[in-house]
């Protein structure tokens, strides 16, 4: 009887850890997918082309897709932000003084990188938007 209640408790702790490799599996397909849509979405920020109001509703939507990631599972959201946060401070570092953007452009891309992160990338287009005192040089 205790040899049967052994082999059991071996099956069924088999069957556990396949069942967890699995999802474990599924979760990095899942995180490597956010981390190439956050650098295919920061690629088409970096390269659109559009008026005012529309620029204005793409980043609502955007927001909202983000706000709404953050929701489902937030580990993808984190994976989702960090990724897209390096892929605009990449490009940002490697932009030539001709690089247009709006200035919409430039605000969302104070709020994507954070302060310490990103003064020598601020510093760079320091005239391409209004400073805020915690960006004035001393």
């Amino acid at each position: 009887m205790k040899r049967s209640y052994f082999l059991l408790m071996l099956v069924l702790i088999g069957f556990i850890k396949e069942s967890r490799g699995q999802s474990a599996g599924g979760d990095s397909q899942l995180l490597r997918f956010y981390k190439n849509l956050a650098i295919r979405d920061a690629t088409h920020e970096q390269t659109m082309n559009l008026g005012h109001q529309d620029e204005l509703d793409y980043w609502v939507d955007q927001e909202n897709y983000e706000r709404q990631l953050g929701k489902l599972n937030f580990s993808f959201y984190l994976v989702y932000m960090k990724s897209k946060k390096e892929a605009h401070r990449n490009y940002l570092q490697h932009c030539k003084s001709n690089c247009e953007h709006t200035a919409i452009y430039w605000s969302k891309m104070r709020n994507y990188l954070s302060v310490p992160d990103s003064v020598d990338v601020f510093q760079k287009y320091a005239g391409k938007w209004a400073q805020s005192s915690n960006f004035k040089n001393k």
